[in-house]
């Protein structure tokens, strides 16, 4: 059965600055992490990182696509070992601006048209 989604999901790799949320807010005194993802779409992304994510964990995220940074909130919901010391946390949003969504998506949808294989 095909998986049905409410948004495209593209494979591509941006630049994620992420911290853990710890209570409300996430600490300030401390550096981003700094990652990359390796799909992403309008309601969520997997995101590469070295140590399995305990599900639940909350982040606040930075994603830098070529058009500028876009903010958001988002849930660790599970965790896929791709190698040795390789890991996708998968991530919901959990809280984006509509704005910062449409910049998403339209980003999305951008490298979406890019990536399909031109018809012969």
């Amino acid at each position: 059965m095909a998986e049905k989604r409410d948004f495209a999901r593209i494979k591509e790799m941006v630049e994620v600055e992420y911290k853990v949320i710890i209570d409300k807010f996430a600490n300030t005194a401390v550096a981003p992490n700094t990652s990359f993802t390796n799909s992403l779409s309008g309601n969520g992304m997997t995101l590469l990182v070295a140590n399995k994510m305990q599900t639940g964990t909350r982040l606040e995220m930075t994603l830098k696509p070529p058009a500028g940074k876009i903010e958001m909130a988002g849930e660790v919901i599970g965790n896929k070992e791709i190698s040795k010391n390789q890991f996708e946390a998968v991530i919901k949003f959990i809280q984006i601006d509509e704005v910062e969504r449409q910049k998403l998506l339209r980003f999305v949808a951008r490298e979406g048209v890019k990536s399909k294989p031109k018809k012969k």
